[in-house]
């Protein structure tokens, strides 16, 4: 069974099983996951079609002609959203992972934005992802 979730999870990366930047560990509901094992790695599309700069372009939302995007106090100017890589792809683990040292095994998708110098042609060091821009996709047991 197959149970999909956008839960943001806090994830700490490292080397497994030769693999820079995987995931090794990673807090959910309050519980501590350890990643056994790296099954599977890729990077898919993002629903850029639902992102606040796509919105502003057509007139809904806090776009650059409202007052949502003003600094308080200031010169009263507006700030211009841009799509960014992150906004258009992220990068998906899937993983083995269990609740503590010997829990249940299950298998886990964890995600989160894609950086510039992540892609698998780019020999740019790949830049750290803060723990807060984790999402936890899917979970099979």
């Amino acid at each position: 069974m197959v149970r999909r979730f956008s839960d943001t999870i806090h994830v700490r990366s490292g080397v497994l099983d030769g693999t820079e930047g995987a995931p090794v560990q990673f807090l959910w509901r309050g519980r501590l996951y350890v990643v056994r094992d790296v099954l599977s790695h890729w990077r898919e599309r993002s629903a850029w079609w639902e992102h606040s700069a796509v919105a502003a372009v057509h007139g809904d939302g806090d776009g650059p002609g409202s007052t949502a995007g003003r600094e308080q106090g200031g010169v009263g100017t507006a700030v211009r959203r841009v799509l960014e890589v992150g906004d258009l792809e992220r990068e998906v683990w899937r993983v083995e992972a269990s609740a503590g040292r010997a829990g249940v095994v299950g298998v886990y998708d964890l995600a989160h934005p894609a950086r510039p110098g992540t892609a698998a042609v780019s020999e740019a060091p790949a830049t750290p992802v803060p723990e807060d821009e984790w999402q936890l996709l899917r979970v099979s047991d």
